[in-house]
């Protein structure tokens, strides 16, 4: 599974409000910050001024990065996954990177830019 396969999962996961199972694709480290719910509340908060749910989550491909200054050890790439709703388009920002034979989310960064 590439980086960009890892961020459209974790966007369809959210488009389901399969909360536990976007978690999954968190590294360690996220994981101890970051709870289900929480991830939960930050798409209710990202989208309360607009009525209905996410309906679609898309890979930006004009806005994948894999060279910028704070670039870590094992980072592969930062990916903007559109998430749009029937009002409303929205995104999440995901750092991806290697950890052993697994490509998983180090920083989630919610909302437009």
């Amino acid at each position: 599974m590439s980086y960009r396969d890892v961020a459209e999962r974790f966007g369809d996961l959210v488009v389901r409000q399969d909360y536990s199972a976007a978690w999954d694709l968190l590294a360690k480290e996220a994981q101890a910050l970051i709870t289900p719910a929480a991830i939960q509340a930050a798409v209710a908060t990202m989208i309360a001024y607009a009525p209905g749910p996410i309906q679609a989550a898309q890979v930006m491909e004009e806005f994948v990065v894999e060279d910028w200054p704070d670039k870590q050890p094992g980072d592969l790439a930062v990916v903007y996954v559109a998430l749009s709703g029937e009002s409303f388009s929205e995104a999440v920002t995901l750092t991806l990177a290697q950890y052993g034979g697994a490509i998983l989310i180090r920083q989630i960064e919610w909302g437009r830019p």
